[in-house]
């Protein structure tokens, strides 16, 4: 086995899960952050947001939620595209926005509009990420 190889592949194909994770791991530390550690309510306010997010991303890219997933192999791109500075940190960035905008008393609510916020903040920088990696090579 060649070990550089295997850990290119392996890094090529976790780069968007890894930068998606930290996103939404980032998100709610800055919601902890706000409001300090969450109850039930809270936490499934959150992830309703970022199932919604996801929902409504996917029923866009998919023409609806009946559509059949199919997916064309995206082409090879820079090393440093897979960094995912651009859509992580900018997903953490308006995340930090709307909670210092955010009053007190709508936590819930709040807790559902981070975690949609995240989702689909992160994977339209991350198309932006891609577009601009096509132009430059």
């Amino acid at each position: 086995m060649e070990y550089r190889t295997r850990l290119a592949a392996n890094l090529a194909s976790e780069s968007e899960a890894y930068g998606y994770t930290l996103t939404i791991w980032g998100s709610g530390a800055l919601l902890i952050h706000s409001y300090s550690v969450p109850g039930v309510a809270r936490i499934l306010s959150f992830v309703a947001g970022a199932l919604a997010g996801f929902g409504l991303l996917a029923a866009l890219a998919f023409e609806g939620f009946s559509a059949e997933m199919h997916v064309e192999e995206s082409p090879s791109s820079l090393v440093v595209s897979a960094i995912h500075i651009l859509s992580t940190g900018g997903a953490l960035a308006a995340v930090s926005l709307v909670l210092d905008a955010t009053p007190d008393g709508v936590a819930l609510v709040t807790f559902f509009l981070v975690g949609a916020l995240a989702t689909v903040t992160y994977n339209l920088l991350l198309l932006l990420e891609a577009v601009a990696v096509r132009a430059i090579t």
